[in-house]
C-alpha cells in the first residue's frame, strides 16, 4: 500500500481562516459595491415610452399607465368647462393626490357641477377636471402634478416620471399640454 496524502491540523485551520477571511471581505465590500453600481432605472422614477397606438384621441378618455403612475390626457384645443385656455395636446398627470398621496382614479361615471367624468380622490373627495386636473373641491392644495413629455421622431412619447415632479400641479396645466397630432411631423433634431 502507498502512502495516503493526509492534510495537517495546521492547513487545514489556515484554510478555514482565509476562506472565512475572504468570505467576510466579499460581504463587507461587495454589498456597497453593488449598491453604488449604477442600474438603468426602469419604471417609476425613469422615462416610460408610450407607443402611438396608446395614445388616447383629442378629448377621449384619459388612459392609465400603471408602470409610470401617470393618466395620459389628450386636450382638445379651445376653452376648457372651468374657462382655463389650451392649444390642446398631451398630459402626463401624476395618479398621486397632492393631499396625502392616495391614488386618483378616473372616475367616467361621476357626476358634478352638472358635468360627467372627473378625478376624484377616493380618500378624502378632492375632485380634479378632465382637462388638466385642475382643483375644484376638496381639500388638495393644489392641482395634480404633472410629468414631462417629449414626442418622439415616430409619434410615439417619452414621459419622464419620478418624485422630482412633485409640486409642479398648477392652474396653469391645461396650457402646458404638449402638441400632438397623429399627422403632425416632427422636425429632426439640431
Amino acid at each position: 500500500m502507498g502512502k495516503r496524502d493526509v492534510i495537517t491540523r495546521r492547513v487545514f485551520v489556515l484554510g478555514g481562516f482565509f476562506s472565512s477571511l475572504s468570505l467576510l471581505t466579499v460581504g463587507m465590500l461587495g454589498v456597497p459595491l453593488d449598491f453604488m453600481w449604477l442600474k438603468k432605472i426602469t419604471g417609476f422614477g425613469g422615462d416610460i415610452f408610450i407607443p402611438k397606438e396608446d395614445i388616447p384621441p383629442p378629448g377621449g378618455e384619459p388612459r392609465r399607465h400603471f408602470v409610470g403612475k401617470f393618466w395620459l390626457v389628450n386636450l382638445e384645443p379651445g376653452t376648457t368647462p372651468n374657462g382655463e385656455k389650451t392649444e390642446g395636446g398631451l398630459l402626463a398627470l401624476w395618479t398621486k393626490c397632492p393631499h396625502l398621496g392616495c391614488t386618483i382614479p378616473w372616475r367616467p361615471d361621476f357626476k358634478f357641477s352638472g358635468r360627467q367624468g372627473w378625478f376624484r380622490c377616493p380618500c378624502h373627495g378632492s375632485t380634479y377636471t378632465k382637462e388638466g386636473g385642475i382643483i375644484v373641491a376638496g381639500p388638495a392644495p393644489r392641482p395634480m402634478d404633472v410629468f414631462p413629455i417629449e414626442v418622439m421622431n415616430d409619434l410615439s412619447i417619452k414621459v419622464q416620471t419620478g418624485r422630482q415632479f412633485e409640486f409642479t400641479g398648477s392652474g396653469q396645466n391645461p396650457t402646458r399640454a404638449v402638441l400632438y397630432e397623429p399627422g403632425q411631423k416632427t422636425p429632426p433634431p439640431g
